[in-house]
């Protein structure tokens, strides 16, 4: 995907620790008031959702404009019933795919968003998987990089400490995970005709045969403006009790449901 222009208000916090010390990878989400990176934004957001060649063809075959068919089929609505709940869901999780893709120079698949059964479901699984190749070729090596990231978001709240802990404990499960959602996406993104990207999965999943390194992430979100005193009051890292490839990453902002809203309703446009 192209990197969207809101990339620059992704902020890195450094000297953010938990109470005892313990550094935290954070990132402020520093956003103002611009139309042409809001409209930038949502037009990334809706991509994940549907091409634009798809999406002229199925409001053709349906006789709805290409707004209403947005907003009947594939853009989560604030008047629906678990419409807040999904939009708040799928910007986060597009949020850290960008983060580890565009900041941190992972390759990150793009699939769990498009054609699912429902426009405010999510599918199961590991919710985002980054990769990244040692040999600049792609052909596998044991220094190959395997990241599941799970994302907690709490976008209505300004609580940090319960969001982090839900990303921590759950980003564990991942290790039972990953496999279904590796061979979910490698279905998956052969069937969008993204066959290269198929494969570039498909390594991932002979990890007995070619070894590779993986690493867990308890990716947290919450609508904090400040943190104060550069420290998150309340939690010690040694409450998370993560084991050695696991590590959390944290997001905040100011007023993000509402943020999230105001993108959400230019996706349709």
């Amino acid at each position: 995907m192209e990197r969207p222009l809101y990339i620059n208000w992704i902020v890195d916090e450094e000297g953010i620790t938990f109470e005892d010390g313990k550094p935290l990878k954070c990132y402020k989400l520093s956003y103002e008031n611009d139309e042409k990176v809001f409209d930038d934004w949502a037009l990334h957001i809706r991509k994940h959702y549907i091409e634009d060649d798809e999406l002229i063809e199925d409001s053709t075959i349906t006789g709805l404009s290409i707004e209403d068919y947005l907003r009947e089929y594939i853009i989560p609505q604030k008047q629906d019933k678990f419409g807040p709940t999904a939009r708040s869901n799928d910007i986060s999780e597009i949020l850290f795919s960008d983060l580890f893709e565009f900041v941190l120079n992972y390759e990150v698949p793009r699939c769990k968003q498009y054609n699912r059964s429902g426009k405010n479901e999510s599918e199961h699984g590991t919710d985002i998987i980054a990769y990244k190749f040692h040999n600049e070729e792609k052909t596998p090596t044991k220094e190959d990089e395997l990241v599941a990231i799970e994302v907690k978001a709490k976008l209505s709240l300004k609580e940090i400490c319960g969001v982090i802990q839900n990303a921590a404990a759950d980003s564990t499960k991942d290790e039972y995970r990953v496999a279904h959602t590796l061979n979910y996406y490698r279905k998956k993104l052969r069937n969008m005709g993204k066959v290269e990207e198929s494969r570039y999965i498909e390594r991932f999943q002979q990890k007995a045969e070619l070894p590779y390194k993986i690493s867990y992430v308890g990716a947290a979100i919450s609508s904090r403006p400040e943190i104060e005193n550069k420290i998150i009051a309340g939690i010690k890292e040694s409450d998370l009790q993560l084991k050695v490839n696991q590590s959390i990453y944290y997001v905040h902002g100011a007023d993000l449901m509402n943020l999230a809203h105001q993108i959400y309703e230019r996706c349709t446009k």
